[in-house]
């Protein structure tokens, strides 16, 4: 179901995950692709809220549950952060993330949730969208304009300014930061806010739960994680310090517009 760059864009907005999720379609939107890819999104929700007390997350996190009886979802992702706590080397630490010191693992779930409901909405034969959640985005298709999706990065500062704008095409963006959430990045050894010398740190790259948790561990890590995302093939950061100057890598400034 290919739309055609001069057809018009077509906008869904729903609540998943206590954020608006923003649905951006060129071209025919099939109901049924809408539905599968929302339902999808709230029954993650479901499983992983740490706001919700039936949810498997906070009956792990609560000791109510083991996680060897979890879904087998719950312990695959749970498996994820594991392993980004080690190639971290403690910094991305679901297990100490939430803000009483608990089980947390949004720093990844955010970003791979997306991309299974990107990945429902292909199925359904949408090929040129954009679907983003609290600020993350995956977009695939040449965009309204078919030279891709353009996606502004808002300076934390003051929200209504824009720092760097990029195209993404079958690409994903995600910022980790203090501006809209204060607080709710911890620093795992002390349980309290997390301390950086960014303001904000941005990835782009073409998978977006990689996306999401490199953006976290980018702001946690400080200026390495500048270097750690420079080295991996296909991604790019932009970060802004306390005093307001922008660090970009290559492979950010090559998608900006």
């Amino acid at each position: 179901m290919s739309g055609s760059i001069d057809e018009p864009v077509t906008r869904v907005v729903r609540k998943v995950f206590g954020t608006a999720a923003s649905l951006a379609v060129v071209g025919p939107l099939p109901s049924a692709a809408v539905e599968a890819a929302f339902a999808r999104l709230n029954e993650i929700e479901e499983r992983f809220s740490t706001y919700r007390p039936d949810s498997e997350i906070c009956q792990i996190r609560d000791g109510l549950l083991a996680r060897s009886a979890a879904h087998p979802e719950t312990q695959q992702i749970l498996a994820v952060c594991d392993a980004l706590f080690e190639e971290s080397g403690g910094i991305f630490d679901a297990w100490h993330a939430g803000r009483d010191g608990g089980l947390e693992p949004a720093g990844y779930v955010k970003g791979w949730a997306i991309g299974v409901a990107a990945a429902i909405l292909r199925d359904h034969g949408v090929d040129n969208a954009s679907l983003g959640i609290g600020g993350d985005i995956a977009a695939w298709g040449g965009g309204p304009g078919g030279i891709g999706w353009s996606v502004g990065v808002v300076d934390p500062r003051k929200n209504t300014t824009l720092v760097a704008r990029v195209a993404l095409r079958d690409a994903a963006i995600a910022t980790s930061g203090m501006a809209e959430r204060p607080g709710h990045l911890r620093d795992a050894s002390t349980g309290s806010a997390a301390a950086s010398p960014w303001l904000s740190f941005t990835v782009v790259g073409p998978e977006i739960a990689r996306v999401d948790a490199l953006a976290t561990i980018g702001f946690l890590e400080g200026r390495p994680g500048m270097h750690r995302v420079d080295h991996e093939p296909g991604y790019g950061a932009l970060a802004m310090d306390e005093h307001g100057v922008l660090t970009a890598t290559d492979g950010f400034r090559s998608r900006t517009i």
